[in-house]
């Protein structure tokens, strides 16, 4: 059977803080889910796995303890969403050292340590919520230790097909700007023409 009484004030009141009480738990809900998404990496992991394809050669230190010029592919190593670029594979541990990139899901960001010695403990050198700050900070360190006595630039056969892609963006952006630019032109001529016309039949009339 239908109660058709009004609701009472107290109940209102019932009904107010059970609202507010239900929007506080949907909002530690969605806190939680957003807690545990997985921090986009495919970027960072993307931009690792082209660069070691290159005969690009870095400053380390080798297993004798010795400055050696290493290529990429011998120093990144990545698997299950983690980066590791080794700076230093002497053969005394204590010398022996690399940077780890990884994303944390409980900190919604992706870390860039650096592992050095026996045992090491991890050194935060960065935190980056954003993929591309994560790769500018580590461009900044790359190319601070690129051997340029065998790192030949013109020879990368990525570097020549970003000189193609450029100058095929290039093409597009003058084509597209004569384009616009002939567009200009004809809305400025059919202007002309409309005005040229109403002056006409003012004189006619």
């Amino acid at each position: 059977m239908r109660n058709n009484k009004p609701v009472a004030p107290a109940v209102r009141y019932f009904f107010k803080r059970l609202e507010k009480r239900y929007e506080q738990i949907q909002q530690a809900i969605k806190a939680e889910a957003f807690s545990k998404q997985e921090v986009e990496f495919d970027k960072v992991e993307g931009f690792f796995r082209q660069i070691m394809t290159q005969n690009i050669f870095i400053h380390t230190v080798g297993l004798n303890g010795k400055h050696e010029s290493t290529i990429l592919s011998k120093a990144i190593f990545s698997m299950n969403r983690v980066v590791r670029l080794y700076y230093s594979t002497s053969f005394d541990e204590n010398n022996s050292g690399f940077l780890r990139i990884r994303p944390d899901n409980d900190m919604q960001a992706i870390v860039v340590e650096r592992l050095h010695g026996y045992r090491p403990k991890a050194e935060v050198l960065y935190v980056g919520k954003q993929q591309c700050h994560v790769i500018r900070f580590m461009v900044r360190w790359l190319i601070r230790r690129v051997d340029w006595d065998k790192t030949k630039l013109n020879n990368l056969d990525l570097y020549k097909r970003f000189l193609e892609e450029q100058k095929l963006e290039l093409e597009e952006q003058i084509a597209e700007a004569a384009a616009r630019q002939e567009e200009e032109e004809i809305q400025r001529a059919l202007a002309k023409h409309q005005t040229g016309n109403k002056v006409r039949k003012i004189h006619a009339t």
